[in-house]
């Protein structure tokens, strides 16, 4: 049984127990025929990625018009996926690696905004693709903060789960039971 501890504990370690931090700066364009239009530049801090793995961003539908001119270094793939196509649908800034980078790595895109006021957090999520762009697995996720702003990465749910598994185990293990009375026992 010690043996089994051991080794979960070997896995989770080994485990990455980080997510990645995006922050973002907004920069406001005027408007265009009547609408607001921004531009984000977004950095990744402190996660590399390797070839075919992208940082995606979420556009919601509600808040965000035409996505317009993503930008990124010569070593990544840039698209760009409106939002409301089809219907109802996120928009999304995909930036995907074309060979094994390191951060910091900075992103641009410029955005109708159909909200009021600033825009403000988005989810992300650094996927892994096959070379035939296949989605393998989802690395990370989190929400983008605000550049200049300072935020603690929460660790993975892989790594929370597994440590919570390994502690109702140990738990469970380490209540005995009570002996058995010789005059309990049958013959």
């Amino acid at each position: 049984m010690q043996f089994i501890f051991g080794f979960l504990l070997i896995v989770l370690s080994a485990s990455s127990v980080f997510s990645a931090t995006v922050q973002f700066q907004t920069t406001s364009l005027g408007t265009v025929n009547g609408q607001s239009l921004f531009r984000n530049l977004y950095t990744l801090t402190d996660t590399a990625l390797q070839t075919n793995q992208a940082l995606d961003i979420d556009f919601d539908p509600a808040l965000y018009g035409t996505l317009s001119n993503g930008q990124g270094p010569g070593n990544f793939s840039i698209l760009l996926l409106q939002p409301n196509n089809p219907p109802g649908a996120a928009g999304l800034f995909s930036a995907l690696a074309t060979s094994t980078t390191q951060p910091p790595i900075s992103f641009s895109v410029s955005f109708i905004f159909l909200g009021a006021g600033q825009p403000s957090s988005q989810s992300f999520a650094i996927n892994q693709y096959s070379s035939t762009g296949t989605l393998l697995s989802t690395v990370t996720s989190g929400v983008t903060t605000l550049a200049g702003t300072t935020t603690v990465p929460e660790p993975g749910g892989f790594v929370l789960g597994g440590l919570g598994l390994l502690a109702i185990s140990g738990w469970c293990c380490g209540m005995r039971r009570p002996p058995v009375r010789e005059a309990d026992r049958n013959y």
